[in-house]
C-alpha cells in the first residue's frame, strides 16, 4: 500500500504539470525565442493556471513533508528539504522577471538556487540513502537537462523551456521513486524484525 507521503509527492507533480500543460495549450510562445517557463507567469492569459500549478504543488509538497515518519532517519531531513523546496518554488512565482531589474535579478538568483538545491537534493539521496540503475539514470538525465537549460541561459543553444521542463519532470520522478523505495525498505526491515522476534 502506497504511503501518504508518496501519494502527496505524486499529486504535487501531477498538479504542477497539469496546470503547466493548460498554460502551454493556451500558447506555446513560452517555448519559442529561448523563453523560460516563467514566461507563463508573466502574461495575463496564462498566469492563473501557471500560478495555480505552483501553489497546488506547494500544498502537496508540504503535506508530503508532514506525512513522513520523522522519527527515523533520513525522513526528518527529507521533510525539511521538501519544505525548503516549497519556499523556493514560491519565490520563483513571486519574482516575475519582467517588472524591473530588481525582480529580474531576484528571479535569476532564485532560479539558480532552485536548480542547485534540487540537483544537490537528488545527489544526496542517491549517494547517501538509495540508489539503483533507474535512480542513477534519472539523476544523470536530470543533470543533462540542467546543462541544456544552463547553456540556453547563456544563449549557446536555445532550448531554455525544454531544459527546465525536463529537469523538473525528471527531478519529480526521481523524488517519488527514491522516497517510495526508502519507505518500502523501512517497512520490509520492520516486517523482518517482527518475524525474527516471534520465531
Amino acid at each position: 500500500m502506497r504511503s501518504r507521503a508518496v501519494t502527496n509527492l505524486i499529486y504535487a507533480q501531477l498538479s504542477f504539470f497539469f496546470f503547466l500543460t493548460i498554460a502551454i495549450l493556451i500558447t506555446t510562445a513560452g517555448f519559442s525565442n529561448n523563453h523560460g517557463l516563467s514566461f507563463y507567469g508573466e502574461h495575463l492569459s496564462t498566469v492563473i493556471p501557471f500560478g495555480t500549478g505552483f501553489l497546488v504543488c506547494d500544498i502537496f509538497l508540504l503535506r508530503a513533508a508532514n506525512a513522513l515518519p520523522k522519527s527515523q532517519p533520513p525522513y526528518k531531513k527529507i521533510a525539511l528539504l521538501l519544505k525548503i523546496l516549497a519556499v523556493l518554488l514560491l519565490l520563483i512565482l513571486l519574482t516575475p522577471d519582467t517588472l524591473n531589474s530588481f525582480f529580474d535579478w531576484s528571479h535569476i538568483i532564485a532560479s539558480f538556487i532552485l536548480f542547485v538545491f534540487e540537483l544537490t537534493f537528488a545527489i544526496w539521496l542517491t549517494i547517501r540513502w538509495y540508489s539503483d540503475r533507474l535512480t542513477w539514470f534519472l539523476l544523470s538525465a536530470q543533470f543533462l537537462a540542467g546543462v541544456l537549460a544552463m547553456l540556453s541561459q547563456f544563449h549557446i543553444v536555445y532550448y531554455l523551456s525544454e531544459g527546465i521542463f525536463f529537469f523538473q519532470l525528471l527531478f519529480g520522478l526521481f523524488l517519488i521513486r527514491s522516497v517510495s523505495r526508502l519507505l518500502e525498505r523501512q517497512r520490509t526491515s520492520k516486517h523482518t524484525t517482527s518475524q525474527e522476534l516471534y520465531t
